[in-house]
């Protein structure tokens, strides 16, 4: 990540903290986030573990970028990204690279949750007011997000 989309980050998780927002502002500091950051579980770092928040300083940003960093490195990320790929692919009938049965063959293969299907071609549930797959949302409910639910403490509090 470069320092000048650190920056953005830090500014907008302040924003978070420090104002009083409305709703419909913290949901689109919230997307503008999911953008900036890949790895979907940042919030979880911020709001549920106490791993990157101190009480005297609140979020240790350093240790919390560092971990963003890693994410990209995991089998995870890498396997998501593959996946969200192929779901682009076959959204946008883009099928110059493989035949559309060998996508929706190979997703089967990679995404336990039978429900990948409903989710965006029935219920449309994983798309954003815009039109666009909210893929962090995707991933989440399809169980491809794991999240280690042990020692949750809630912080909304910033000095």
């Amino acid at each position: 990540m470069k320092q000048a989309e650190k920056n953005r980050v830090i500014e907008l998780i302040n924003k978070i903290f420090d104002s009083y927002i409305s709703e419909i502002e913290n949901k689109k500091i919230n997307e503008e986030l999911d953008l900036l950051i890949s790895d979907p579980k940042w919030s979880g770092y911020i709001f549920w573990s106490n791993d990157y928040y101190t009480k005297e300083n609140g979020l240790d940003y350093e240790k919390f970028f560092q971990k963003i960093e890693e994410y990209e490195l995991s089998d995870e990320y890498k396997r998501n990204k593959y996946i969200i790929s192929l779901v682009n692919d076959l959204l946008n009938k883009n099928f110059n690279n493989k035949l559309e049965m060998d996508i929706v063959n190979e997703l089967r293969k990679l995404i336990p949750n039978e429900d990948w299907i409903d989710c965006l071609f029935v219920s449309k549930s994983c798309f954003l007011e815009n039109g666009q797959l909210d893929e962090k949302e995707f991933l989440k409910s399809m169980g491809l997000i794991e999240f280690d639910e042990s020692n949750l403490v809630f912080h909304f509090e910033h000095n």
